[in-house]
């Protein structure tokens, strides 16, 4: 392969990590996208979001020391253990952006598409060159799932919890909102303090919560369930040590293994704020939605007995996750998406993050399918950046 630029597409936590160790390596590249683009529009919406991760399992990894979130944190006087607010982790993101990756530019790439010597690539602002291999790091930006009962709504009644634009908008709105994980609880909670009506519709016989984790323990404690970036358990801190293992299992084995680890579940810390507060609708479904005077008419199955069940609401808020689809990539030619291999619409990637299409790598929550769960976070930033940039470094040493 002659030697060329690499573009990373995307500035968020892997493509400004993958960034900065690439230029520890010497090697040429461009990263393009607004830096933390994805965690500051979902702090800006509104006030106490907050991860649910480990603080110290947020680092955005560099090559150097001094980049952590604690060294951001600490002198500022923040959390360095847990809850970690978005918004302060948005900022750490761009403290780390110009500390380290001062050259990103923040333009968006408008479309890819495959030639004889590499990809071609065109920018918003008009720009077109020719990059040697291309990574993508574009975060859940563009995968965000929505039910399909909620297909045929207008966009201005139903909306996906990372595109809420402001929480104060639904003020003395009823709402209903789908789900039982972090995003779906956390979205009840915001709405109910910003003075609107929600209820919550969960599938599930009940909503699980997790545990507060004191940092501070037993030995006996510590070796029985063991704190890791991915939360704690043997598995976890198996999972956290041994990124790569989860990539040497049979396709099958992973993707059923990456679909039930890390159930639905919230936070203990916003527990109270949900509790109690609205009405939680257990084992039921959504049929039906349908736009009426400009309300929104749901259609409810109830588990236990089958019976249906409607109601009428202002809005409709899916907390219902992101499904990882390499055909909603639109930036990407027809061409080039069909000839990516995938599995479960995920991109299928080796051990170096490579797809079936030579020079094309998917980093971030898009390689969760080929390489585990850890991956879905930032945690698993650490290992990516280090694999990747040796085999690009690799590589462009013996082009040379």
């Amino acid at each position: 392969m002659s030697r060329g630029i690499i573009a990373i597409i995307g500035a968020g936590p892997y493509g400004l990590s993958l960034a900065a160790y690439l230029a520890a390596r010497n090697v040429e590249h461009r990263i393009f996208g607004r830096p933390m683009q994805f965690w500051s529009q979902i702090a800006e919406a509104g006030r106490e979001r907050y991860l649910k991760s480990y603080c110290f399992g947020t680092n955005i990894p560099a090559p150097t020391h001094g980049s952590t979130l604690a060294d951001y944190s600490r002198p500022r006087g923040l959390e360095t253990f847990e809850p970690c607010s978005i918004g302060d982790f948005a900022s750490y993101g761009l403290w780390f952006q110009k500390k380290n990756v001062a050259w990103v530019e923040p333009v968006e790439v408008e479309h890819v598409s495959k030639v004889a010597h590499g990809f071609a690539v065109t920018l918003a602002n008009g720009e077109r060159f020719v990059a040697a291999q291309v990574v993508l790091a574009t975060g859940l930006s563009c995968f965000a799932q929505v039910p399909p009962a909620l297909a045929s709504l207008p966009p201005g009644l139903a909306t996906h919890t990372s595109k809420i634009a402001a929480f104060a908008s639904f003020r003395g709105s009823s709402v209903a909102v789908i789900g039982a994980g972090q995003s779906a609880l956390e979205a009840a909670a915001l709405l109910h303090e910003a003075g609107a009506r929600p209820q919550l519709l969960v599938r599930k016989n009940a909503i699980l919560w997790n545990k507060r984790v004191l940092q501070k323990r037993s030995l006996w404690r510590r070796l029985r369930s063991p704190i890791s970036g991915l939360g704690t358990g043997p598995k976890a801190w198996a999972l956290s040590h041994f990124p790569g293992a989860t990539h040497r299992l049979p396709a099958a084995w992973r993707t059923c293994f990456l679909k039930n680890h890390l159930p639905a579940e919230g936070a203990w810390w916003l527990r109270e704020r949900v509790e109690n507060l609205m009405p939680i609708h257990l084992r039921t479904t959504i049929e039906d939605a349908r736009e009426i005077a400009g309300r929104v008419a749901l259609r409810l199955r109830v588990a236990n007995d089958g019976s249906e069940r409607r109601v009428t609401v202002d809005h409709v808020v899916a907390g219902s996750g992101y499904e990882i689809d390499v055909k909603r990539l639109t930036f990407l030619h027809p061409n080039l998406r069909d000839e990516i291999d995938c599995c479960a619409r995920a991109p299928r990637l080796n051990s170096r993050f490579e797809a079936s299409v030579s020079g094309l790598r998917f980093i971030g929550p898009a390689s969760a399918m080929s390489f585990g769960p850890l991956f879905r976070f930032v945690v698993g930033a650490e290992y990516t950046a280090q694999i990747v940039s040796a085999h690009l470094a690799s590589q462009a040493s013996s082009a040379a």
